[in-house]
């Protein structure tokens, strides 16, 4: 699916920086403003027929010794000029196709950062200009002129580290009993619980925790763990058998992490055939949970208007998967002894922007 072509005509091209490393956060160190995601258009002068291109830069990172340390990847759609409306500005780039990985660092200043890619070989050297602008020069392997260069402004996604988020959990059979009560009174306000595996698997542990959830008040949710082996259409209706009476009040989510060993390669057709019927038996439109290293490996941009449950530890901003714009939870704990849970739960931020009334199973479902 993924091609590797010069960069020509009108392209979109993404640049997700990701973290290379967990450092334990200090409080009193705020994250540079080069942190969030960038927007912007420049002409492509590589070629005999010039034309527009657009690029996105998501950035990511975590303080290292000497400087932010980065790890991502460029993603990129050559288009042609009838599909512009389409897979232009507006598509934020979800039809982009992924051509190279890059590693770098953020300068001590919090203004420069320089990238490599891995594959080509080019660099990238960016610089701040405001809180909302940054430069971007692109060279070619080995040249120490810019092939081209691209002012970027910053798109709003609704977060920053700064911004005080809700917190939630998720359980399982293996998180063992939970007094929800006592969970809720530490100012928990969402919990998602495991009520099925594959085809045939199901939590032991679901009805039990979903009705003392319920009980308690808190806003809830079911997750299905999904197994690349099993047949999609049948782990979609196992799933929604186990919540048909009783939906709860989030969206119910696929946990998207894992690769059966026989299977491989785009998963794609399989994961989409899984949410269609899922939403089909339901009536609602699932969320699905995963990390962006994991998903963008298997799995093309074609989830968008699909919610975005988002893992990942020991950062201050998560990546998000190429495809999506922006998450709605954030898993960014797990294992964690939480007061009145038996064992551990891995722990959630709900979107600031998150309005839990209009989460509700029936309230969510578009086209």
């Amino acid at each position: 699916m993924f091609r590797h072509v010069r960069l020509k005509k009108t392209a979109l091209l993404l640049l997700a920086l990701t973290p290379s490393f967990v450092v334990a956060a200090d409080d009193n160190i705020q994250p540079p403003s080069l942190l969030g995601v960038w927007y912007g258009t420049y002409d492509d002068s590589s070629d005999a027929d010039p034309a527009s291109a657009e690029m996105w830069m998501g950035v990511y990172w975590q303080l290292s010794e000497d400087g932010w340390d980065v790890r991502g990847h460029n993603r990129w759609h050559v288009l042609a000029e009838p599909e512009a409306e389409t897979f232009g500005g507006s598509s934020l780039g979800k039809q982009a196709e992924h051509f190279d990985s890059f590693s770098g660092s953020i300068a001590r200043d919090r203004q420069h950062v320089i990238l490599n890619e891995d594959g080509r070989g080019s660099r990238i050297e960016a610089v701040l200009l405001s809180d909302d602008s940054m430069k971007a020069r692109f060279f070619q392997k080995a040249q120490s002129t810019p092939a081209f260069e691209v002012t970027l402004t910053r798109i709003n996604t609704h977060y920053k580290p700064s911004d005080r988020a809700v917190l939630g959990l998720d359980v399982s059979h293996h998180s063992g009993d939970v007094d929800w009560p006592k969970v809720k009174a530490q100012g928990y306000r969402f919990a998602y619980v495991k009520a099925s595996e594959g085809v045939d698997n199901p939590d032991a542990m679901f009805e039990h925790h979903w009705a003392g959830l319920k009980a308690a008040g808190l806003a809830r949710g079911a997750y299905h763990f999904y197994v690349t082996e099993d047949d999609p259409v049948q782990q979609a209706k196992f799933f929604a058998s186990r919540i048909k009476d009783d939906p709860g009040t989030l969206p119910p989510a696929v946990d998207v992490e894992l690769l059966g060993h026989n299977t491989h390669g785009d998963m794609t057709d399989e994961l989409l055939l899984f949410l269609k019927t899922l939403e089909a038996e339901l009536g609602v439109k699932p969320m699905i949970y995963t990390d962006a290293t994991f998903w963008d490996k298997y799995y093309r941009p074609d989830f968008s208007a699909y919610p975005l449950w988002m893992v990942e530890y020991g950062v201050k901003m998560p990546k998000v998967p190429f495809g999506w714009e922006n998450w709605l939870f954030w898993q960014h704990a797990a294992d964690r002894h939480v007061d009145g849970v038996e064992k551990t739960a891995d722990i959630s931020f709900a979107h600031p922007s998150i309005d839990f009334e209009k989460l509700a199973p029936g309230a969510n479902t578009s086209d």
